[in-house]
């Protein structure tokens, strides 16, 4: 049996937590997938650690460095480096690990993540009330691959409007990666 490489992955964390934790899964089930162990700390370390509490991010970031320290490659993903990828980044470097980058946009399960909709509002004014939603077409938001081609709708629809009340913009859709099914005993009551 062939030795699996163990893997460092790096992604963004802080900022939308929630958000960034389903990315680092979704790149760990990329990793895997290609036949390597994925290690990703900022999936385990925050479960005791708080990121909050600036010493216990700082204790963190230095148990995350020491295990690069075993990894055989380092695989960064994201549409942005922080500040913690940086000192991955600089740590990986000075063992000597490789560094791969990885385009986020390619992987399968993560591809076209980024999606711009059109924000409604309707003012408190309006003979309904106040209410925000996407615009929509038979029952499904309308979905743009640019902001560019979003922006422009809601402005032709702002020129179009016969109403005050009524406001279109240009907002970014996050389409989620698909849940993974959970393994684990199914009961039923």
């Amino acid at each position: 049996m062939t030795e699996m490489k163990l893997v460092y992955i790096a992604s963004p964390y802080a900022g939308d937590i929630a958000y960034n934790t389903r990315m680092a899964i979704e790149y760990c089930r990329h990793a895997a997938g290609r036949g390597v162990i994925p290690l990703a700390p900022h999936l385990l370390l925050p479960k005791f650690l708080f990121e909050s509490n600036p010493r216990e991010r700082e204790q963190g970031i230095k148990m995350g460095l020491r295990l690069l320290g075993v990894c055989s490659e380092l695989w960064v993903f994201g549409d942005r480096i922080s500040a913690g990828m940086r000192r991955e980044i600089a740590e990986a470097e000075r063992l000597g690990i490789k560094i791969v980058y990885q385009d986020s946009n390619k992987i399968q399960g993560v591809m076209n993540m980024k999606q711009w909709g059109i924000w409604v509002k309707r003012g408190a004014d309006s003979v309904c009330g106040a209410a925000e939603a996407w615009l929509k077409s038979n029952g499904n938001p309308l979905t743009f691959d640019s902001y560019e081609e979003a922006a422009a709708r809601a402005a032709s629809l702002m020129q179009d409007i016969g109403t005050a009340n009524v406001s279109y913009y240009p907002k970014e859709m996050r389409r989620e990666p698909e849940e993974a099914p959970v393994p684990g005993l199914s009961m039923k009551l």
